[in-house]
């Protein structure tokens, strides 16, 4: 457009020129020196103009030439900026693809850029501690001090290295300096948080963190999170039985699937006197799908006042699965644990040697030694015994 401009300016000029020149005579005189010079006014027109085009070309080479030195630090700066942007392309692959010296490397180049130092410290941390160099992780990790813009994502790597190492506290005490927008929003802090409480053994911090609605996570995920909270609750003898309830009352229904938790809340409402609750809920847990591993918990869940609704309850499970073709010996062993317990000899050997004659478990052996013992015959008791070391041993 500039020179658009320029090319019409100069025809308008030499139109000017062009046309004066043919109706409009006129003379310039000069007197230089005691010399009088006279020439058309349009020649020192076009002479004028000349000498600006002249002016201007020179001037312009001057410019160009004075700005070398500046033009040769700003192309120098370009390649140094692509050649760091290069390098956080290098050094972000070589880290996801577990190359660690070459990401380490490749960040020491695009730390040389301000604009791509904050990136590269956080990818050279990363690197270094995968290679298990803790001093230069650290020291990566204290270039980013007083940078606002990296400050949240050094503190979700310093939280991260810490857990790797089992220091649990420090990865909490990191977690704390985090900004509130990413305590709301980031899904990489609610998963370093729920580690760190978990590894710490907070696992009242961790039920709750795995029952917030907002963790925008697969419930599956939760669900894990829950059954390791739950198996860590049950085991803590100051939790009351009040609090154990209301666990159960938050279970979903894929952690009351899980067989191993039931169990443990079980254990855990039994050893609190609360065996009427241990019951209801493995009975409950057994109304849809068969679950032949809470019976232990089942039995241990009994005492005087129970036994017999229980063995009815065996019953009822017992003709389910003769309904369905199946014989099953834990349930088997189960029904002739709970005669024991209600001290009918006869049942709880005829139950016994089903389960056996089912498949031989060394708890049917052990419980039909203590049927023999109970009446007093000491030569079966003693081989019962033996056949339940055998198959403990694998013989």
């Amino acid at each position: 457009m500039k020179q658009f401009i320029w090319f019409i300016f100069f025809l308008a000029a030499a139109a000017g020129i062009a046309y004066g020149s043919r109706y409009y005579p006129g003379t310039a005189q000069f007197i230089v020196a005691s010399h009088q010079i006279s020439m058309s006014i349009y020649v020192f027109a076009i002479l004028f103009l000349i000498l600006i085009v002249l002016f201007s070309v020179i001037w312009r080479m001057y410019r160009a030439t004075m700005g070398l030195p500046s033009r040769w630090r700003d192309s120098r700066a370009k390649k140094r900026e692509y050649r760091s942007i290069a390098a956080v392309q290098t050094a972000t692959i070589a880290l996801h693809e577990g190359r660690w010296a070459h990401a380490h490397n490749a960040a020491k180049v695009a730390a040389k850029l301000p604009q791509s130092a904050g990136l590269a410290a956080l990818i050279g941390a990363a690197s270094a501690h995968a290679q298990a160099k803790p001093a230069e992780a650290l020291a990566w990790l204290a270039q980013l001090d007083g940078n606002d813009v990296f400050s949240d994502a050094k503190y979700l790597q310093q939280a991260e290295m810490a857990l790797k190492t089992n220091d649990s506290s420090l990865a909490l005490t990191a977690l704390d300096k985090a900004s509130a927008t990413v305590r709301k929003h980031s899904l990489r802090f609610r998963d370093l948080q729920i580690q760190a409480h978990a590894q710490s053994g907070h696992w009242h911090e961790v039920l709750q963190l795995a029952k917030d609605k907002k963790w925008g996570v697969a419930q599956g995920i939760k669900d894990q999170w829950f059954i390791q909270a739950t198996l860590g609750l049950v085991k803590d003898e100051a939790v009351s039985a009040t609090y154990l309830r209301g666990i159960y009352k938050d279970m979903s229904q894929g952690v009351r699937a899980h067989d191993e938790v039931l169990s443990a809340y079980a254990q855990a409402m039994i050893t609190r006197g609360e065996k009427a609750e241990a019951r209801r809920v493995l009975e409950e847990a057994q109304r849809d799908n068969w679950r032949p591993d809470l019976l232990k918990a089942y039995v241990a869940a009994a005492d005087e006042n129970s036994v017999t609704a229980q063995l009815k309850m065996i019953e009822v499970w017992e003709n389910q699965r003769n309904t369905e073709g199946k014989k099953d010996a834990q349930l088997l062993c189960a029904a002739g644990l709970l005669c024991l317990k209600a001290q009918l000899w006869g049942r709880a050997k005829a139950n016994f040697q089903n389960s056996l004659n089912i498949t031989p478990s060394i708890q049917a052996h052990f419980g039909l030694a203590q049927t023999y013992r109970a009446v007093g015959d000491a030569s079966n008791a003693q081989l019962e015994e033996a056949k339940a070391a055998a198959l403990a041993v694998g013989v």
